[in-house]
């Protein structure tokens, strides 16, 4: 009676016999619509597969003949001689890459010692308006945690000498003048 093992009893003669009316009953169906071509395609379809016209017949190319192979004994008249102006024209010399990277070097070196020759004319020292105390008495202190405050760090360097200020702006340098 079948295979009880199969979940689509398709060994079942009945259920053979219910899907081959199925089959017939869609391909009438479908030549109902319009679509008589035993593949089922449409009309569209099947046009994408029809084969193209043939190719027209073109005769084969004629070879042509070639003139034979000439010397160059005939324009050596023609070619410049050494004692000519174009024989040897001159070599316009570019360039490298190494060589532009030097001269831009040297120009950016220049430059900077022009300027500093001349921020160095200007110089006064004693007319400076941001200069406070003398340097010898300045100590920078760096690498500081975030939150030492400025009371703390005169606290533990007035060992050393009486500070008379702390300056330092939420960074971890700190600079401190002593009076002596």
């Amino acid at each position: 009676m079948g295979d009880f093992g199969d979940p689509l009893n398709r060994n079942n003669p009945a259920v053979q016999a219910r899907t081959k009316a199925q089959n017939r009953a869609n391909v009438l169906q479908l030549k109902l619509i319009g679509q008589s071509h035993p593949t089922g395609l449409t009309t569209n379809l099947l046009r994408l597969f029809e084969p193209r016209a043939p190719l027209e017949y073109k005769p084969p190319v004629e070879k042509r003949k070639c003139p034979p192979y000439t010397g160059m004994a005939q324009f050596v008249s023609q070619f410049a001689e050494p004692s000519d102006p174009e024989y040897a024209p001159p070599v316009i010399k570019g360039e490298t890459p190494a060589e532009r990277r030097a001269r831009i070097r040297k120009l950016r070196l220049e430059e900077g010692a022009r300027k500093a020759a001349e921020e160095l004319e200007k110089y006064d020292p004693s007319k400076d308006p941001h200069l406070t105390g003398d340097p010898y008495k300045t100590l920078f202190v760096a690498r500081l945690n975030y939150e030492t405050t400025e009371h703390r760090i005169k606290r533990e360097f007035e060992t050393y000498g009486p500070i008379k200020r702390v300056s330092g702006d939420a960074s971890p340098m700190v600079k401190l003048y002593f009076e002596r």
